[in-house]
């Protein structure tokens, strides 16, 4: 099925168009021709079965079992875990909630949240909490917090407020330590070591200053204290500003994105720093679709160049999707559309369909092949919450364009 039968094309010289043309347009205001009905929109059966799957998997404290294979036969122990992957999938389930306009997962969610905070969430001091990895379930020698894991957490667990499920001041406390991990530059440094209260200055990871980022603008919507939205521009505008000379060479940040569209969705931006984000993100866009193989007669139409992880491929699915909603270009919206409608359907022929195991995404879009690494057929939590995300964000597009 995934046999490669010719070689990858990659989307051609439009992009020397598109450079050409990334200036300043009034936006035009897609058209709304939005169905009733959800159960009429592309990817419904994919998102409905990918849901169930994240559901199925949830155990009766709330803990999810991390891990599966294509095979039922082969089962895990579910001692390896990551706190920050769990409150990845609670975000995915409020996605589910707030885009896919359904709330039969809710209680799930709920009791899932719940599980995360008492196992998870610990007050540091008067002012702070932060996630905390637990050394023996991510096989690290001591207790850590990562920051992406707390930024993650709020974009999990702040609508917890509003629905009673939380106190304010958990939330803000996970703020407050971010607050405390960020530089003068605006850098939100990874690890914080939990036994000997110290800040890691050394390490980086790529992603958690954007999760940070996004998480103090989640907070900021049910707390509207401008120290968090001060604190979510200052460190967009670091990655902004350290990332531009990288050109064609600047690592898809996914987060970097989505807390971008939030920004612009609720209208927290001043017309200049709205036309700086743009080009970051227009910037993100062009060597990652660059990337794309597009061959129709390929069997990894859809994928990237030397990418076919579902999670991965979800991941860019996210971004693109908030790309979309970021650039003022049409000419860049119309190859980014294709883009995702190729990527979606990629990832649709790589979901697990049948059986016990169905609605899983596995690490390797390879699974289905013979003779590859038993790495491919496992299927890992934040796989298919990754993948359900890119079908969610995508399916909004296809609502409010009615593009379908």
């Amino acid at each position: 099925m995934f046999d490669i039968s010719s070689p990858a094309t990659y989307i051609p010289t439009i992009f020397l168009t598109l450079v050409a043309i990334f200036v300043s347009i009034l936006y035009k205001d897609a058209k709304k021709n939005v169905r009733e009905h959800t159960k009429d929109l592309p990817y419904y059966q994919e998102i409905s079965v990918s849901m169930n799957y994240i559901n199925r998997n949830i155990l009766e404290d709330g803990r999810f079992q991390y891990r599966k294979n294509i095979d039922p036969e082969i089962t895990y122990e579910n001692d390896i875990y990551n706190a920050l992957r769990h409150a990845g999938v609670l975000y995915s389930m409020y996605l589910y909630e707030k885009l896919g306009l359904e709330t039969r997962y809710k209680d799930s969610r709920i009791k899932s949240s719940k599980y995360f905070i008492d196992r998870y969430i610990k007050k540091l001091d008067e002012n702070r909490y932060a996630v905390i990895s637990i050394p023996e379930e991510e096989q690290i020698k001591f207790p850590i917090a990562k920051s992406g894991a707390s930024g993650v957490a709020l974009c999990a667990l702040a609508n917890l407020y509003k629905e009673g499920e939380i106190e304010l001041e958990i939330l803000q406390g996970l703020g407050e330590f971010l607050l405390s991990l960020q530089n003068e530059d605006g850098n939100v440094y990874a690890y914080y070591d939990v036994e000997k209260n110290i800040v890691n200055k050394l390490a980086e990871a790529v992603f958690y200053p954007a999760e940070a980022a996004i998480g103090w603008i989640y907070l900021y919507q049910v707390d509207p204290q401008e120290k968090w939205l001060t604190a979510a521009k200052k460190t967009l505008n670091y990655l902004v500003k350290s990332r531009k000379s990288m050109e064609l060479d600047i690592p898809f940040d996914h987060w970097s994105v989505l807390a971008i569209e939030e920004l612009f969705k609720n209208n927290l931006v001043t017309p200049e720093e709205r036309n700086t984000y743009k080009m970051y993100a227009e910037q993100m866009a062009i060597p990652t679709l660059s990337d794309q193989i597009t061959n129709k007669n390929n069997s990894y139409c859809g994928a990237f160049k030397d990418n076919i992880r579902p999670c991965s491929l979800g991941t860019i699915m996210e971004g693109l999707a908030a790309i979309y909603f970021c650039t003022d270009s049409e000419s860049l919206k119309k190859v980014i559309f294709k883009s995702l409608s190729i990527g979606n359907i990629f990832l649709s022929k790589v979901q697990v369909k049948t059986g016990e195991q169905a609605g899983g995404l596995p690490n390797s879009a390879n699974w289905v092949k013979p003779g590859v690494t038993p790495n491919a057929s496992i299927i890992r939590i934040d796989n298919v919450q990754h993948v359900v995300s890119g079908w969610l964000k995508f399916q909004n597009i296809l609502k409010i364009t009615g593009n379908y």
